[in-house]
């Protein structure tokens, strides 16, 4: 099977951190590759210096020349404006790759709405050709709590969706939501969670000590957040829990480190640094709280290695990466009953599922992981057990190779 999968244009392939789509595209692609499949990713050129083709663990990357316009932090309107010019550049160059190859390509799979709906739109003859996955947590949230950038993105994603073969949701409740709001066959609408490198994630006790000694937090407890410093991850229900836990609960020995930096994207409500570095001083908790910004994806590993708990309050996901690559790592998780969570965490089992937005319910199961150390061990092994068992990105690859397959 020949199969082309289109990237962001915005950032380079391979992904060297974060991105969910890109990581989903990447590991996915790569395991297609192992599997006897021509797979080509079709990137952006960011640089004179960027050859045409290249070949990195299988998958062929092209990339493509389109016009890039720089983009500006803020003011928000702006930056969404030009970002989304950038995305309509790169999938008309797209657009033209894709109608001279036609011939050759079995599977077109766009992970991106803008770039979809203009390739969609311009190639009427490739639509047969065409998967979507959606990466929008923000499906499921209320429509009275999404910005004015969210609500753009909802009202053309479903255009899209009416235009491609097969959509691709990361958890059911998208899943029916596509249905009922594109009104689509259900047929057309298939799950699909994300994976995780389970050899590269895992658990390590030597690397985390030495994560340990360089920041001084040797013998204490570590609770862990990664990812961007958004209000819609919950961030701000993340600092009041732990004024909660170390001001009124006496949980002194904890130390809660978050990893990521505040979010430009347009369609979010970042939190800035001042902002959390005023909370943190006013209650008292800079000996517990450690920012460290955006960082590698080895450095990231080795915090994972080195934490105890690993937590993600989010208000909306589609289904997080960080959720599966603390599981891979051996942690219990804690996450709010939003998106794909419910799906990664069994209550109980291998961490904790509670309600967004409750700073409460949050303090007090970390609380009683930090209390329970038998129960930590418990929920780690049965995390590492599930994500080897169902998200390894071996068994997501086959399963999104049934979805191209399935006439």
């Amino acid at each position: 099977m020949n199969i082309v999968q289109v990237s962001v244009g915005s950032v380079r392939i391979p992904p060297k951190e974060g991105s969910a789509p890109l990581q989903v595209m990447f590991n996915t692609s790569r395991h297609l590759a192992r599997m006897g499949h021509r797979v080509i990713i079709l990137d952006r050129k960011y640089s004179k210096q960027d050859p045409d083709i290249e070949e990195i663990e299988g998958v062929e990357v092209v990339r493509l020349k389109a016009i890039r316009l720089p983009v500006c932090a803020r003011p928000a309107i702006l930056h969404f404006i030009i970002a989304e010019l950038n995305a309509v550049f790169f999938a008309l160059s797209v657009s033209r790759y894709l109608k001279k190859h036609d011939s050759n390509i079995d599977v077109i799979h766009v992970h991106v709405t803008s770039v979809g709906l203009v390739i969609a739109v311009m190639n009427s003859k490739l639509r047969e050709k065409l998967y979507y996955t959606c990466h929008l947590g923000q499906w499921i949230q209320e429509k009275g709590k999404l910005s004015t950038y969210e609500k753009i993105h909802l009202f053309l994603d479903p255009k899209l969706m009416k235009r491609v073969r097969k959509v691709i949701a990361l958890n059911k409740s998208a899943q029916h939501k596509f249905i009922s709001v594109s009104d689509i066959d259900n047929s057309r609408v298939v799950v699909i969670p994300n994976g995780v490198d389970t050899q590269f994630f895992r658990p390590d006790m030597q690397s985390g000590e030495n994560v340990r000694i360089k920041h001084g937090l040797v013998g204490r407890s570590i609770i862990l957040y990664v990812g961007r410093l958004a209000r819609l991850k919950g961030v701000d229900y993340l600092l009041k829990a732990v004024d909660m836990l170390v001001n009124q609960s006496g949980q002194r020995n904890a130390a809660f480190v978050l990893v990521g930096s505040p979010s430009f994207d347009a369609t979010e409500q970042p939190i800035d640094i001042p902002e959390a570095l005023g909370f943190i001083k006013r209650y008292n908790l800079q000996d517990h709280v450690l920012l460290t910004g955006s960082l590698h994806y080895k450095e990231v590993r080795e915090w994972y290695q080195a934490c105890d708990i690993f937590v993600l309050p989010s208000l909306a996901e589609g289904d997080p990466l960080v959720t599966l690559e603390a599981m891979a790592s051996g942690l219990p998780i804690i996450g709010t009953r939003v998106g794909g969570i419910p799906n990664q965490i069994r209550d109980g089992w291998n961490g904790f599922l509670i309600e967004p937005g409750d700073e409460k319910q949050l303090a007090e199961r970390i609380g009683y992981l930090l209390d329970n150390k038998e129960e930590r061990a418990r929920m780690a092994a049965n995390s590492r057990q599930l994500a080897e068992e169902e998200f390894d990105w071996s068994r997501v690859a086959e399963r999104l190779l049934l979805a191209y397959s399935d006439d």
